[in-house]
């Protein structure tokens, strides 16, 4: 029971994440009503500075101090919307010219992401599961800082296939194996431990 019920989250947490991205009617979608109300806030009150990037490790500063302010003390989160703030950027960045399957590639990365990110969670009981989608939702304001860059990823949405995100049972089992991976990497640094973690009880699924 309990594993069916880690696959029914994963499975769920795909289609949660994605419903809203590709509803081709965007002026109807809540969740980007908000995020434009957020980024509008933030654009308004932005300084030069929010640009900056001073250690270099391609996370703007200003997101940097949002995600540390939240997870300094969780280096699996932290580094899991590093990663996301990372490939946000480089989808904002694409040439205008840039091919769809590229552009799936890149959401689907960004999408493996959230989804790692929110099946931990639920794997975990997170207690406070409404808080922890509104942060999410506080970091997309917060890289999509401008009017400008939330009209870019808007666009590189409505460029993406319809249904590009569905995955096949074994790509959901692949995928969920890599996510535990990653996290054991965090909660046991040995190696054959997290081997021995992710494989227990996953053989079924």
């Amino acid at each position: 029971m309990k594993k069916f019920f880690y696959t029914t989250v994963l499975v769920g947490a795909l289609f949660t994440l994605n419903a809203s991205d590709k509803n081709l009617d965007f002026t109807q979608n809540q969740w980007l009503q908000d995020l434009k109300v957020l980024v509008s806030l933030s654009d308004k009150n932005r300084y030069i500075s929010q640009d900056l990037d001073q250690n270099n490790n391609k996370v703007r500063d200003d997101v940097e101090e949002f995600v540390l302010s939240k997870y300094e003390d969780n280096p699996f989160q932290k580094d899991m919307f590093f990663k996301a703030a990372i490939k946000i950027e480089n989808i904002l960045n694409l040439p205008v010219n840039t091919s769809v399957d590229e552009r799936v590639k890149l959401d689907r990365e960004l999408l493996g992401i959230y989804t790692c990110r929110d099946y931990i969670l639920y794997r975990n009981k997170s207690e406070d599961m409404e808080e922890e989608l509104l942060t999410k939702t506080l970091f997309k304001g917060k890289v999509l800082n401008t009017t400008q860059k939330l009209k870019a990823y808007i666009e590189h949405k409505k460029m993406l296939p319809l249904n590009f995100d569905e995955l096949s049972k074994d790509e959901l089992k692949r995928d969920k194996k890599s996510c535990l991976t990653l996290y054991y990497s965090y909660e046991n640094p040995d190696s054959q431990g997290s081997k021995h973690l992710v494989n227990d009880g996953d053989s079924k699924l």
